[in-house]
């Protein structure tokens, strides 16, 4: 990682309105101390990746389950770049919630969409990726701390985001008017957007069976997602929102739980 790469200034009219945000107002901006962790009955995972001297240090703190490995609560320190705080508050929302596991799965392709207005459109610039992978390094280390809490095969709780993002008004233009397999390749690219990234924190997948008399999505899930109960909730509602978000408002999702693909 060179030194010009994680020092250089970047334009704010390259970031993203949400990214802006997180940087104006961090709200997991802090630490935790040994004390409070210990008073909560829970573990204190710190992790620090960077250095003063290159410019850019992160120090992340992490609050987590002895019995199952779940981030409670996470808050971080940082000194550096404006791309920095961003990243690292989008890495703190994203592992709340989530256990040690699926938390070193986030990748910088899952933290920019976080912060995206437009599924499209990148959140960060380019030459901001030196800093996500610093807070992904971060991540990795505070979760190489917790290796030893055991956690369920499959989780209850799926790791899927609270907003679904951009919304279309109507859905996808001339929907209706499309052939089947455009159809369904524009479905593909919302599920590979908006989806597929969050799933595959918890080791699963989904995929499109097939599309009957327009409206009615026909899907089967993979990996960790066969055996999750989840696939029937909180995930498949996700997805069917995301869906009728991007894609078209009439939009029902049914999973075809006869065909367990496994990965």
């Amino acid at each position: 990682m060179g030194l010009t790469n994680l020092t250089s200034p970047f334009p704010w009219s390259r970031y993203s309105k949400k990214l802006m945000a997180k940087i104006d107002n961090p709200r997991c901006a802090g630490h935790f101390t040994r004390e409070e962790a210990e008073a909560r009955d829970l573990r204190l995972a710190e992790a620090q990746e960077g250095s003063m001297e290159d410019g850019n240090l992160i120090h992340l703190y992490w609050l987590v389950d002895k019995d199952d490995g779940s981030v409670v609560d996470a808050k971080f320190q940082v000194y550096g770049q404006s791309a920095l705080i961003g990243a690292a508050e989008a890495a703190c929302e994203l592992v709340i919630g989530k256990n040690y596991d699926q938390a070193r799965r986030i990748s910088t392709e899952l933290i920019d969409k976080h912060l995206r207005d437009r599924t499209d459109t990148p959140a960060f610039p380019k030459e901001t990726y030196p800093h996500l992978n610093l807070v992904l390094g971060a991540v990795d280390l505070a979760a190489e701390q917790c290796t030893d809490i055991p956690f369920a095969d499959t989780y209850v709780t799926a790791p899927v985001p609270t907003d679904i993002g951009e919304v279309i008004p109507g859905g996808y233009p001339g929907w209706m008017e499309l052939t089947l397999k455009k159809k369904i390749a524009v479905i593909e690219q919302v599920l590979d957007q908006d989806v597929r990234p969050y799933i595959a924190l918890d080791a699963g997948g989904v995929s499109v069976l097939n599309l009957l008399n327009d409206k009615e999505l026909i899907i089967t899930y993979q990996g960790s997602c066969t055996s999750c109960y989840s696939s029937v909730g909180t995930t498949l509602s996700y997805i069917q929102q995301v869906l009728r978000a991007k894609v078209h408002p009439d939009l029902s999702v049914v999973p075809d739980l006869s065909h367990p693909f496994t990965t």
